[in-house]
This record gives structure tokens, C-alpha cells and sequence, in this order.
């Protein structure tokens, strides 16, 4: 059986570069007049969702420990002064635009006056190092030397850089942010906040979906339980995990090595020290965390620390936001290639209604108060 705990990346921003461009092009406008029955011309505005080559855009990168990481810096204008926001990727291995499944976020936060930062993980696109190699702390730590050099590059935007990150970035942003004095907000869109509690959700989603009973479902998660305090004890070892696991695609050893790495990752800790003013949001069908738990221990702990907290979940929506009725799938190999073009069809409204405006609007609604609150 596939490691629950493994699984974090979600179905957030399928990648168009699957698909061949003309037949995405001629079947992607025919999809979106079936399935979504909005007026045609739309399908122009979707596909245009995945060009900024009119868009200033600087490339800039930064050193961390002993890897260069390659990024991009879009601004919607060439003398933009205002917010940024810096994209931290979630699992796996991600280019700065995510095979370029981030563009229609970027593109409608661009028409909203906020520039975006990404960087290629370390050891993907052009940046050197493995991200594998990484911990939650590395991670984090890599999103403070980005912080950094954008801050560097572009001082008229100093008190108004942030972070907006997916999924596994609920781990990294609180712990980042905490090292920023100046950091201006943060977005935490699907964040889970213990990893073997997303792992349990994760699986029982999984195996409810393949038509197992409640009670097959308890005794597969307890079994788990019992086998990753085998495979994940302190003394054991990548030949400990083979000899225990029964998945016919076993982990690759540097895969096992993260996982060994940070499961026990926790945010309550870092989210409970957290000073800037943060926007988390879930989407009500998630598949990948367990939205309703989450947000209520982010409640629990952010409500009242900032008077611009806020935690939503996103009706009909999935774990990166996109409307479930169409996108709800865990995994980005599992959405069909109708699904993707259809994505490329619609740009930024293959998201749930109100997700940009909701989370511009906040950002600039923080980042333009008048007196900070420290």
C-alpha cells in the first residue's frame, strides 16, 4: 500500500506542458462551452491566463547553504512599488511556475496590483541542490534568503513582501515568517497542520473512494500506524523500509529519506508564535487535508493574535482552490487530459468563485493599513 504520509502534493495546478498545443487549443474552447455553459468568448480570456509575456519580469536568484536557486520576478508594471508575494511550492518537484499551472493565480494577482516571486526548488529547472535533501526548517530557511534578495532588489516594496504558498508550505510559511521581522502577511491556502494526521485523512479518502468499509479503513490506518514506527524509528534505514513495505513502486531512498525526515512535522507550535497577519484557506473538498479539522486549530490559535487574521474554507472547492465539481482529484497524474485542457480553458475560473478577489482584496487590505501591528 502507497505511504499515506508520502502524499501532500494535491491536485493545486494541473501542467499544460502535457498537453500538445494545438489539440489544447481546439478542444480546450469546445470543453469549456460544454461542461461550464458560460459565453465562449471567456475560453480567449482562459488561455490568455497562461501568458505574461507582457509582463515586466526580472530573473533573479539567490544562494542558499550550498545551492543557487533560480526564480522569476513578475510585477504588473515596471514601476510597481507594491505588494510582492513570494510562492512557496508544496511538495514535490516544482519549477518556479509549476509546469506553468501557477499562471492563472499569478496573472490574476498581477491584475490586482501584487507582483509574485517563485523560484525553482533546489535541484529542479535551474537552481542546483535536492530538494529531497531538505527539511521543514531548510525549507523555511530558503524562504527567508528569497525574502531576502527580493527585499534587496526591490526596496520600494520593503514593508509590503510577503508569502502565498500550497499544501506542504502550511509547514514552511509560519516557520519562515516567525524569522522576518518585517514580513508583511502571509497566505496558507490547503495547509495541513500534522503531517501523520494528513497522512490518515489522506488514506482514508483514498481507500473510501475504492468502496472499503469504515471498519477495513480503521484497521488499514492502525496498520500503518504500527509500520511506520518500524520504518521511521530513529535507528532504521531505507532497507528497513523495503523489507517492511508491501507497495508495489516503493519509495526511491532520497524520497524515504524526507519522508523519514518530517513526519513529525506539527505548525500548531510555529502558528502559536506567529506575530504577521495571516490568511489560511481551505477548500470544503479537500481530499488531501481535512479541511474542517485544520481550520479549526487555526482558529483556535490565530483568531484574536491579529485583528487582520482570517481563516476560510472556500465552498465547492478543492485542496488548491479549483472548483471540486470538476478538479477534485488528490493527485495532479490522476486529473484526465479532458480535465487539463479544460483548466487551460477557463485560466483563473477554474477556480471557486471569489478565491482571487478574496485573497487580493486581503492583501492589499493588510498591506496598506496605516500603522502596523507589532
Amino acid at each position: 500500500m502507497v505511504l499515506a504520509a508520502t502524499n501532500l502534493k494535491g491536485c493545486a495546478v494541473p501542467s499544460p506542458r502535457r498537453i500538445r498545443y494545438r489539440r489544447l487549443v481546439r478542444v480546450a474552447i469546445v470543453l469549456f462551452v460544454l461542461l461550464v455553459a458560460v459565453p465562449g468568448s471567456l475560453a480567449l480570456i482562459g488561455l490568455s491566463d497562461f501568458d505574461i509575456s507582457n509582463r515586466p519580469t526580472e530573473q533573479i536568484s539567490f544562494s542558499h547553504d550550498d545551492a543557487v536557486l533560480s526564480g522569476s520576478l513578475i510585477l504588473p508594471d515596471a514601476q510597481h512599488t507594491g505588494p510582492i508575494a513570494l510562492l512557496v511550492h508544496g511538495d514535490g518537484p516544482q519549477d518556479h511556475f509549476a509546469g506553468d499551472g501557477y499562471l492563472p493565480l499569478i496573472n490574476a494577482l498581477l491584475d490586482s496590483g501584487i507582483g509574485i516571486y517563485s523560484w525553482d526548488k533546489a535541484g529542479v529547472g535551474k537552481s542546483t541542490g535536492n530538494w529531497l535533501s531538505q527539511s521543514m526548517n531548510d525549507r523555511a530557511n530558503e524562504a527567508v534568503a528569497a525574502y531576502d534578495a527580493i527585499k534587496t532588489a526591490h526596496p520600494g516594496s520593503r514593508q509590503q513582501i510577503g508569502f502565498i504558498g500550497f499544501s506542504q508550505a502550511g509547514w514552511v510559511i509560519p516557520k519562515a515568517s516567525r524569522m522576518i521581522p518585517d514580513n508583511a502577511f502571509n497566505v496558507i491556502i490547503g495547509g495541513a497542520v500534522n503531517w501523520q494526521n494528513q497522512g490518515d485523512f489522506y488514506t482514508r479518502q483514498r481507500l473510501l473512494a475504492d468502496g472499503a468499509t469504515q471498519e477495513d479503513i480503521e484497521r488499514q490506518i492502525e496498520r500503518n500506524h504500527v509500520r511506520d514506527t518500524v520504518i521511521f524509528a530513529p535507528d532504521a534505514s531505507y532497507a528497513t523500509y523495503l523489507a517492511k513495505t508491501s507497495d508495489p513502486s516503493p519509495m526511491a531512498s532520497d524520497r524515504y529519506a524526507f519522508v523519514k525526515r518530517n513526519i513529525a512535522s506539527d505548525a500548531k507550535a510555529d502558528l502559536a508564535q506567529l506575530e504577521t497577519p495571516t490568511l489560511a484557506m481551505w477548500g470544503h473538498d479537500d481530499l488531501n487535508v481535512d479541511a474542517k479539522s485544520d481550520a479549526d486549530i487555526y482558529r483556535d490559535i490565530l483568531i484574536g493574535r491579529h485583528p487582520e487574521n482570517e481563516v476560510v474554507v472556500i465552498p465547492d472547492a478543492t485542496h488548491g482552490l479549483l472548483r471540486s465539481n470538476l478538479f477534485n482529484y488528490q493527485l495532479s497524474s490522476e486529473m484526465p487530459t479532458s480535465r487539463q485542457m479544460l483548466y487551460v480553458a477557463l485560466g483563473r475560473y477554474a477556480y471557486a468563485p471569489g478565491t482571487f478577489d478574496k485573497i487580493a482584496g486581503w492583501i492589499k487590505q493588510v498591506v496598506e493599513a496605516s500603522t502596523p501591528y507589532r
